[in-house]
């Protein structure tokens, strides 16, 4: 048997260019807010390629958390938190398998059946949807040929939530450095969740001059579900030696999400200074 290399080589680099564009579905909302009253919700999987897709769904406990340089990570392993807060037991999803050809969209039912002696909070979970290219039929192979065919699966994470009875939340600043590393200004804010529900909302953080005058700003999504360094950072290279005023704050809005389903607090706000030499 003869084995082409550079052939096999240029179908696989083909099957992986061709299976990371068909196989990618989209999802909406971007975050699923559960009914507080029925624990009711749905969101949609639409197959906008060429090909038929397969997806599949799967629920997992997880949640953002940070390192101490402020860089965020998904946290699967804290079992105290899990045990508290878990939706996965109580959650069903319909269907949980299923096909879209090209251009079909499938709604999707959630369904969590909290026990009413529950502790009262908010639940979640981390739901993942995962979705591959239909294998196409392999065509008649000549005796001596070799045929390579790649499944590629793409997975994408987003967040499942439902109130239970009472929630209640606030947000703790305990500490807000500002510091200047390679000519941009990075600021690192620990802050904290009380009560029995995350902060999900959005930081907007400012920097002004020694005129009160604002230099630049940011605005951007963000979560607290128990502890995070906030990391936010701004292009420092060009601006002028001086001290600096540093505000930080954290609104119960985003873009992404209806205001109905956060939970509002009132603004929570840090002001740091820095001075840049």
């Amino acid at each position: 048997m003869t084995l082409r290399y550079s052939s096999l080589i240029a179908l696989l680099i083909i099957a992986f260019s061709a299976n990371a564009v068909t196989a990618q579905v989209t999802i909406s909302p971007t975050a699923v807010f559960l009914d507080k009253n029925s624990k009711v919700g749905s969101f949609y999987v639409s197959n906008p390629s060429n090909n038929p897709v397969e997806v599949r769904l799967a629920f997992e406990f997880a949640y953002p958390s940070t390192q101490e340089n402020g860089s965020v990570f998904l946290k699967y392993d804290d079992e105290e938190a899990e045990e508290r807060y878990s939706l996965v037991p109580f959650l069903r999803a319909f269907p949980t398998t299923f096909v879209l050809q090209p251009d079909e969209r499938q709604t999707i039912r959630l369904v969590g059946r909290i026990p009413q002696n529950s502790d009262p909070g908010m639940y979640w979970t981390r739901m993942r949807v995962s979705s591959n290219q239909l294998t196409p039929p392999i065509g008649e192979v000549t005796e001596g040929q070799v045929t390579a065919q790649v499944a590629f699966q793409i997975d994408q994470v987003t967040a499942v939530l439902v109130q239970h009875g009472d929630v209640d939340m606030n947000l703790n600043i305990h500490n807000s450095t500002a510091s200047v590393e390679d000519g941009r200004l990075v600021i690192l804010t620990d802050v904290e969740r009380d009560g029995n529900a995350p902060f999900i909302g959005s930081v907007r953080t400012r920097v002004l001059n020694a005129n009160n005058q604002e230099v630049d700003s940011r605005r951007s999504s963000t979560s607290v579900y128990f502890r995070n360094n906030q990391r936010v950072e701004f292009d420092a290279a060009n601006w002028p030696a001086g001290e600096y005023t540093v505000v930080t704050i954290f609104e119960s809005s985003r873009n992404d999400i209806s205001s109905q389903n956060l939970i509002q607090i009132p603004d929570v706000t840090e002001r740091t200074t820095i001075t840049i030499e």
